[in-house]
C-alpha cells in the first residue's frame, strides 16, 4: 500500500539504444503482465536505427529521448520522469514472464519492510551447462520502492557497465531488506552486443566497485562515497 492507502503503482522503465530488432518483444512482455504497470517509459539513448519508431508504435508507451549518453543516465532519467510507487526495469533485449510484476508486488505488499525484490532468471538462447537458472541480481529482475533511490542514490554514471552492480552493492552495504521470488520470471538474452561482454572494462569497474564497498563498510557508511547523489 502507498501513503494514500491504495495499491502501489508500478512504473516500468525500458532503456534502449539501437534496439529496433528486440524492443517490441520486450514491450509486449510488459503489456502481457497479469498486473499491468501504471505506466511504461522507454528511454532511448539517441539510437540511429528505427528504435524510436518501434517505441512510438505502442500507444501505451511514453517515449523519452535521452539528452546525454550512458546506461546509468538513461536509468536515472526514467526514474526522474516516472510517477510510480514501485520502479521496475526491463532491458530492451530481455523478457518478463507474465506474472513477474504480480508476484513481486504481492511479495512486497505482504512484507512492507522490503526495499526491493528480485527473481530467478533464465539465460537465453542456450546457456552453458549449470548456468541455465540463477538469481537475477540485475535491473531487469528488480522491483524497488521509489524512496529507496532517495535513500541510497541512483545509478552512478562513472560506470559504463558496472552501474547496476554498483547499485546492488550499495543496497547490500546499506543493509536494505530484500527478497528473491523463487521463480523464473526473467528471460535474459545473451548476445555479442551485451555490455558485460567487454571483459576488460567490466573487470576494471568491478574492482573499483569492490574497493568502494570495502571503504564504505570500514567507514560505517559515514563520510565520503556512501552513495551516488540523487
Amino acid at each position: 500500500m502507498n501513503s494514500r492507502g491504495e495499491a502501489p503503482r508500478v512504473s516500468a522503465i525500458t532503456v534502449v539504444k539501437d534496439g529496433e530488432r528486440l524492443l517490441a518483444d520486450a514491450i509486449r512482455s510488459i503489456l502481457a503482465q497479469t498486473l499491468p504497470p501504471a505506466e511504461i517509459l522507454v528511454v532511448d539513448g539517441q539510437s540511429v536505427d528505427h528504435t524510436a519508431r518501434v517505441a512510438r508504435s505502442f500507444p501505451e508507451v511514453r517515449y523519452l529521448l535521452q539528452p546525454g549518453q550512458g546506461l546509468a543516465a538513461a536509468r536515472n532519467l526514467g526514474i526522474q520522469e516516472s510517477q510510480g510507487d514501485l520502479i521496475a526495469f526491463l532491458d530492451h533485449d530481455d523478457l518478463w514472464d507474465p506474472r513477474k510484476l504480480e508476484l513481486q508486488v504481492q511479495t512486497m505488499r505482504l512484507n512492507p519492510s522490503l526495499g526491493y525484490t528480485t527473481t530467478w532468471m533464465k539465460l537465453l538462447p542456450k546457456p552453458r551447462e549449470g548456468d541455465a537458472v540463477r538469481d537475477g541480481c540485475t535491473p531487469s529482475a528488480l522491483v524497488a520502492r521509489r524512496e529507496l533511490f532517495s535513500r541510497i542514490g541512483s545509478f552512478d554514471p562513472q560506470y559504463a557497465i558496472g552501474c547496476d552492480a554498483d547499485w546492488f552493492t550499495r543496497a547490500r552495504d546499506h543493509h536494505v531488506p530484500t527478497a528473491v521470488v523463487p521463480r523464473i520470471l526473467l528471460y535474459k538474452r545473451l548476445h555479442d552486443a551485451n555490455l558485460s561482454a567487454n571483459a576488460a572494462v567490466n573487470r576494471r569497474e568491478m574492482f573499483h566497485i569492490a574497493k568502494r564497498s570495502i571503504a564504505r563498510r570500514r567507514g560505517g557508511l559515514h563520510g565520503e562515497d556512501t552513495a551516488y547523489p540523487r
